[in-house]
């Protein structure tokens, strides 16, 4: 059989698959902004539904629309939460830091090998700064307190999920306080997309010599 194909020009448009470490960081931002937003995300998936679960269930409102999703922030932070991460170890990373700046008493639910999967050196630095966590492979894992300003100090060759959790935590944050990344900077376009977010929220920290600047 021969089959004879005639080249065409292509044409047309197809839509892109929103991309899931954007979203997270989105829908934190706005969970904590000064008014309702809206946020393009046509497709979801379980770990960008993970992180929705727990912003709300710290008190954020939000609903799903056929674009993505729209959020009125927090207007009363509860002080005690569970938050089920699902499997999604980016929103346990981000939430963690989150919770621990707000000093919320949360239990997070960790399912599948999430549990499995290491905290340090974000557990240490939680830890020193005035958060109480429960040992790592605790289920549920629990974390109480709320950390301090000051200066902050993480290794960026781990995880930059790690420095990005921190990141959008320190505007939380009433007291000034610096983080300093330490050697080379896994993932660095990462890090760069979460300054990226939070400055379209209107959080800019001044950043010299791999160091990050919060006025409080």
């Amino acid at each position: 059989m021969e089959k004879k194909i005639n080249p065409l020009k292509a044409c047309g448009s197809i839509q892109a698959v929103p991309s899931k470490s954007a979203a997270h960081r989105a829908l934190i931002c706005a969970a904590f902004a000064q008014g309702s937003c809206r946020i393009n995300c046509p497709r979801s998936n379980e770990d960008i539904a993970a992180t929705v679960r727990c912003l709300r269930a710290l008190g954020a409102e939000i609903s799903e629309t056929q674009q993505g999703f729209t959020i009125k922030p927090l207007a009363r932070l509860k002080s005690q939460a569970e938050l089920d991460c699902g499997e999604s170890g980016s929103t346990l990373r981000f939430m963690l830091s989150v919770v621990t700046a707000l000093g919320v008493n949360a239990k997070f639910m960790r399912r599948g090998n999430l549990a499995k999967r290491p905290l340090s050196p974000l557990y240490e630095v939680l830890t020193a700064h005035g958060a109480k966590l429960s040992a790592q492979a605790s289920e549920p894992f629990c974390a109480e307190g709320k950390i301090r300003g000051g200066a902050y100090q993480i290794d960026g060759a781990v995880s930059s999920q790690y420095i990005s959790g921190l990141l959008l935590a320190m505007p939380l944050l009433k007291e000034p306080c610096t983080l300093e990344i330490t050697g080379e900077s896994a993932s660095e376009p990462y890090i760069d997309l979460t300054l990226e977010m939070m400055r379209k929220f209107g959080v800019c920290p001044r950043r010299e010599k791999g160091i990050f600047y919060f006025s409080g």
